[in-house]
């Protein structure tokens, strides 16, 4: 029975899975799971994260999980992205590697839009940069506040690259992750960095690490290493990809109008597409199958939103009561109403505007009541994702079934999001795991070799 390992590098935790194959599929037989703090500072601007505490966790995951993962015949990987890393020729890192969430390099994202040209960058590489969501903004940064941290980087990459190059030795990174580098072409998807876009801004291609096929392997475990995390033989690692491009291919998106939503902390949209569509108001990925791109369409605070409501106008509420009681009676009762209060859903900034965006509510009276913002609040940002949709559609017919999933997930919010999103379609609640997707790269791996 082939036996292989998950693990979801997430921006806040990690979760590892084991996982054995029966009749084809993958079945669960072990999961840890472990959170860690990240750096938020500089009035919030800032966000990044030691890389050592990824290996702590795994570390203290392989322990955990014992004998079961004793028979791991691969790893795969699944990463939060960018988080940009800057390290050493052995794997060390520089810098704390830079979240997804940080805005800090807008000076830097705005230097490559005018160095390089915003219709050349898309044509290209597909994404518009951001700072927090561009590696090479990120990078700039280093140069411009860190230039002892950029002269010694002897390699740039991302969460997977980091884990690739500690438990092989090698550099790597997969296209979905490259996608956001602003380095990476996207639009060909042919494996390759630009190396005139890099040469620009005086990058080597030797600082960029090797792009491989998710389902590809950078190389075993160091045998030493293996020994001491538990696995009887050293085990193939696989490169992986993003973690919600993962998950989105674990619950089967790979048809062009396949359509997930991602209900979390952030909101994700993810259109699969059979061409890359490039735009300023979205991301593009590659997908870690041949081929195919995915939309990257999100709201930096869903989750996150609903719990600012509850700590600013419900404090007196227990979760279960805010969750369960209150929210979905507001919903229900103002899904099918008229409401004067509009919300505007930038609670935690944009991904897709050099501005720093802000949420508000607009359209109150003297008669409205925290019901009323809360259902304001459920449809600004259900018309939020509408938006990605009506425009996706223009280029990608959209299939009449949105797979939804997540932890802000209830019947309620679902049929806010048919009566405000997209009506004309089937709902299907669906369990995603990144940590699974990646599972199921790391057995794709060993039965192509």
């Amino acid at each position: 029975m082939t036996t292989v390992l998950g693990v979801d590098i997430g921006t806040t935790g990690m979760k590892i899975g084991v996982f054995r194959e029966s009749n084809g599929a993958l079945e669960p037989a072990g999961q840890f799971s472990q959170s860690y703090p990240i750096n938020t500072y500089c009035n919030g601007q800032f966000s990044d994260v030691e890389p050592r505490k990824w290996q702590d966790a795994f570390i203290t995951g392989c322990a955990q999980l014992g004998e079961a993962i004793a028979g791991v015949e691969a790893i795969g990987i699944s990463g939060t992205t960018p988080g940009l890393t800057a390290m050493a020729a052995d794997g060390v890192p520089l810098y704390p590697a830079i979240l997804m969430l940080d805005q800090r390099s807008r000076v830097q994202a705005v230097e490559i839009i005018s160095r390089i040209g915003l219709e050349r960058i898309l044509a290209e590489t597909s994404n518009m940069p951001v700072a927090g969501g561009c590696s090479l903004a990120s990078i700039l940064w280093l140069r411009d506040n860190q230039p002892e941290v950029f002269k010694n980087a002897a390699c740039f990459g991302h969460t997977n690259t980091f884990f690739a190059k500690w438990l092989t030795g090698k550099f790597a990174i997969d296209p979905s992750s490259a996608s956001l580098t602003a380095l990476y072409n996207t639009v060909r998807n042919d494996l390759t960095w630009n190396r005139e876009i890099a040469g620009e801004f005086g990058l080597r291609m030797d600082q960029l690490p090797e792009v491989m096929l998710g389902f590809e392997s950078p190389g075993r475990v160091h045998r030493e290493l293996a020994s001491k995390l538990g696995f009887r033989k050293p085990p193939v690692v696989v490169i992986g990809g993003n973690d919600a491009v993962l998950a989105a291919y674990s619950i089967g998106i790979r048809e062009p109008g396949d359509y997930v939503d991602v209900t979390g902390t952030c909101e994700i949209s993810m259109v699969c597409l059979e061409k890359c569509y490039p735009s300023t108001r979205y991301n593009v990925r590659a997908h870690v199958i041949a081929n195919r791109w995915v939309t990257l369409y999100v709201m930096n605070a869903e989750g996150k939103a609903f719990e600012w409501f509850h700590g600013v106008f419900c404090s007196e509420m227990t979760p279960r009561q805010y969750y369960q009681e209150f929210m979905p009676k507001a919903v229900d009762h103002w899904v099918g109403r008229e409401s004067t209060v509009a919300y505007t859903p930038y609670l935690m900034g944009s991904r897709y505007s050099l501005q720093p965006l802000k949420a508000e509510f607009l359209g109150m009276t003297p008669e409205t009541t925290r019901e009323e913002l809360m259902a304001a609040m459920v449809k600004g940002l259900a018309e939020y994702q509408r938006e990605h949709l009506k425009e996706i559609s223009l280029v990608q017919a959209i299939k009449p079934v949105v797979h939804i999933t997540g932890g802000a997930v209830n019947p309620s919010i679902i049929n806010a999001k048919k009566k405000w999103m997209m009506g004309n379609a089937e709902y299907v609640f669906e369990e995603q795991s990144s940590m699974k997707g990646a599972a199921m790269l790391a057995l794709k791996n060993l039965q192509e070799r």
